[in-house]
């Protein structure tokens, strides 16, 4: 049976349980009281769409859920912050049963508890096209304030953490709706559809003295040059130092495909791009490494005459274009 705006609101509240540290006052009022320490609040909001982001195809709602606090959360994480309370904006496209609504929010609830973050509020409404959800993040910086994208200088070095490409990947899979690829190359389908915020190393990394970082949502190449705009310098990166898995190896070798470029321009990894001054740069990943963060050095900051560039075993390539847009 198909649930009115109030019965979906009162199923969030209860599946959301007691409200957590922090929470004065939760679900269920015009709007949500948060105590927040140390006085200064971070803010983010992100939105995934029904055939923009994701299909119901492809994506279970359990996912879809979990997904969207995911990018909000790591929004948060890629300033060396630490999320605290989100607010969820729902919008169906017809009105949902109740087991559609659970599974949805089950998959918000597991992220969101998994990062410590509570749900306090929102607003459910009707859509014109789809399943909508925005997410509103709240949170606090690191005692040294949040590590911005516009603080890189030229001689830098420039690290990643993890593997990159995972996610570009994993959507490859799910599109090509191969079940054989799909069961032999689980932790990418997972990585796309259950992205993990580095919420532990962006703190790390923030304590660590970097000078600039952000989060792969786009894909490498257009998210370090975001940080390289912001920061009025030029960048190069070497193609060789580039980490991806074997999974992400395996995979390109069988379908043929460059796996380069499932990291420049795939997007979703959700891992943190940072730089560092080359005295400090091996600090950040140690400190990395002590928490069994994996880490590496990818390129250097160059002058901003230099441009943004890949350097690989034939040349040198543009990194300005490419990547995830919504308008291109």
């Amino acid at each position: 049976m198909s649930l009115t705006e109030l019965e979906i609101i009162t199923l969030i509240r209860e599946m959301a349980g007691e409200p957590g540290p922090g929470v004065e006052v939760a679900i269920g009022d015009d709007a949500a009281l948060f105590h927040f320490t140390g006085g200064r609040v971070l803010l983010t909001t992100d939105s995934i769409y029904e055939g923009v982001h994701f299909s119901l195809d492809t994506f279970n709602l359990s996912d879809v859920g979990w997904k969207a606090v995911a990018a909000g959360i790591s929004d948060i994480a890629a300033m060396g912050g630490e999320p605290s309370c989100i607010l969820l904006s729902l919008a169906y496209g017809r009105a949902p049963e109740s087991e559609e609504v659970r599974a949805l929010i089950g998959g918000v609830l597991e992220m969101s508890s998994s990062c410590n973050c509570a749900l306090v509020g929102g607003d459910v409404c009707r859509s014109g096209a789809g399943l909508a959800l925005t997410v509103t993040v709240a949170g606090t910086p690191s005692q040294g304030g949040p590590v911005l994208r516009g603080g890189a200088n030229e001689g830098d070095r420039i690290g990643v953490t993890g593997a990159l490409g995972g996610s570009g990947a994993g959507l490859f899979i799910l599109n090509n709706r191969d079940d054989d690829l799909r069961a032999r190359f689980p932790e990418l389908v997972e990585s796309h559809l259950r992205p993990r915020p580095r919420i532990q190393a962006g703190r790390l990394l923030a304590a660590a003295g970097v000078t600039a970082m952000e989060d792969v949502s786009d894909g490498l190449a257009p998210d370090l040059y975001h940080i390289c705009a912001e920061s009025e310098v030029g960048c190069e990166v070497e193609a060789e130092l580039v980490p991806l898995s074997d999974e992400l190896l395996a995979l390109a070798g069988e379908v043929g495909a460059e796996p380069l470029s499932w990291a420049l321009e795939g997007g979703e990894d959700y891992e943190l791009i940072f730089t560092a001054h080359p005295g400090h740069f091996n600090k950040a990943i140690n400190a990395l490494a002590l928490h069994g963060i994996t880490a590496a050095r990818i390129g250097t900051i160059k002058a901003a005459g230099a441009g943004c560039t890949l350097l690989t075993e034939t040349g040198r390539t543009d990194l300005g274009g490419i990547g995830y847009d919504h308008f291109a």
